[in-house]
Parts: structure tokens; sequence; C-alpha cells
């Protein structure tokens, strides 16, 4: 198969090292206004016993809530520092489709109906319907190799039968 486009997967966003200091710091901040709050709240108990245990449960809950976030930051980190995975999802070639991620290749001939609504590449086969996949562009790099409307023309070269397209126009916000 000779390629004519090969749209690649987009990196996961990650966040970076301030925003994950300004979730712990938040986090924290969130923890003294919830122990001042409770410092208020039991402020009036004067019997040593339920002070105690009322302690001890504090105590557990706020040792477990931060257990949780260090644990959160820990995997913040680790995502933040691991390496963008990118790798091929779409081929388009003169023969046909390849779609990488399920391992699915099909000719032109056999491909029944292609649809692209709201940017989600759909693709049909009648003869063999464990073919069938969607694709949702804004996931891949085609914005970076072509426009929609490009890559649109070029799957209709190839495609001899009718596309179906449609894009939901911008709403103005008034539900109407």
């Amino acid at each position: 198969m000779k390629t004519v486009c090969v749209l690649q997967s987009i990196p996961e966003a990650k966040p970076g090292f301030i925003v994950i200091l300004l979730y712990v710091a938040f986090i924290y901040g969130l923890f003294w206004g919830i122990d001042q709050c409770l410092a208020y709240l039991f402020y009036g108990i004067t019997n040593e016993i339920i002070m105690k245990i009322l302690n001890k449960i504090l105590w557990i809950g706020c040792m477990f809530l931060n257990y949780k976030v260090v644990k959160h930051f820990l995997y913040l980190v680790r995502k933040q520092r691991k390496r963008p995975v990118i790798y091929p999802v779409l081929n388009i070639s003169r023969e046909g489709m390849n779609y990488y991620p399920e391992n699915k290749e099909m000719e032109w001939a056999k491909i029944s109906e292609i649809q692209i609504i709201d940017s989600v590449l759909s693709v049909t086969v009648d003869v063999n319907p464990n073919k069938d996949f969607k694709l949702n562009l804004s996931t891949t790099d085609l914005q970076k190799q072509m426009t929609q409307d490009r890559f649109e023309k070029l799957l209709k070269y190839h495609y001899k039968k009718e596309i179906y397209i449609y894009n939901t126009p911008p709403s103005c916000g008034c539900g109407c």
C-alpha cells in the first residue's frame, strides 16, 4: 500500500509542575479550613472522653486524606515526567484505509459509507461489520497536516461514493 496520508495520535496534555504545586497548596488550604470549621463546631464540648474520641477520628481522617493527596501528587509528577507516546491512527492510501488501533484494513470498494459528523469520522463496511470504526479527528494531528476541508477532499478523491459531512454550527448561547 502506498501511503497518501497518515494521521497520528496527539499526546495527552499533562499538567505542569506549577499547576501540581498549586493543586497541593489548595488541598492543604482546604484541610486547614475544614480543621478551623471543626474546631469551631466542637469548641463547646467539655466532656474529655468525647473530645479524645473526636480527636482520634479527625486525626485518622486527616492522615487518610493526606495519604490520598500525596499519592495523587506523586501520580501527577510521574505522569509529567513520562515521555509522550505518539502512534499512527489512520493510514489512507490509494487502495484503502487502515485503522491501526484495532488493526482494521479495508479497501475503498468494500466501504459502504463514510460520514464526518462534528469531526468524528465514521466508516461502515457492509460486508464485514467488525471492520466498522469511529475516529475522533480532534484527537489526531490532522490540523497540523491539513485543514479538515482538504482531508474531506482527499477522502472524496479516493472514495467514489458520496460522503456525508455535517458540522454543527456554533451556538450563540441563546438556546434557539
